[in-house]
């Protein structure tokens, strides 16, 4: 028999540079894979679980740079990164956000896709798409 699985949400692949800053100290690392509410980060350092930090996601595109910092803390600890939640984290934003910059949209093309979905959020406008 296998072990079960004890997460609640499953792990998407997903690489990209990232800071973790605590005790106003900040580390360098990679971000390996991502959930809802959290990811883990690849990073050196002494990191102990229940401690509050900050990571900052970098989408990097030649010459541009976008990124993301989120509060949360550390839920887990091992040799070679740790396990970071934080209700801030949405996968699919993330990987919105990675696809934008790797496959360069058209400006026009990528404001009328906002507009569209921010008019589905709008007060009233729940669930439905136009």
């Amino acid at each position: 028999m296998g072990s079960m699985e004890r997460r609640r949400h499953p792990r998407v692949p997903f690489s990209a540079p990232a800071f973790l800053e605590k005790d106003s100290r900040i580390t360098y690392g990679e971000v390996r894979d991502i959930s809802l509410h959290g990811l883990y980060l690849s990073v050196r350092g002494d990191h102990e679980p229940d401690e509050e930090a900050l990571v900052s996601i970098y989408f990097l595109s030649g010459s541009s740079t976008l990124t993301i910092t989120v509060p949360g803390r550390i839920v887990r600890s091992g040799s070679d990164g740790i396990g970071f939640a934080s209700p801030h984290l949405d996968p699919l934003q993330l990987l919105s956000y990675e696809s934008v910059l790797s496959f360069g949209y058209d400006p026009p093309q990528l404001m009328e896709e906002f507009l569209s979905h921010a008019d589905t959020l709008a007060p009233g406008k729940e669930g439905v798409v136009t």
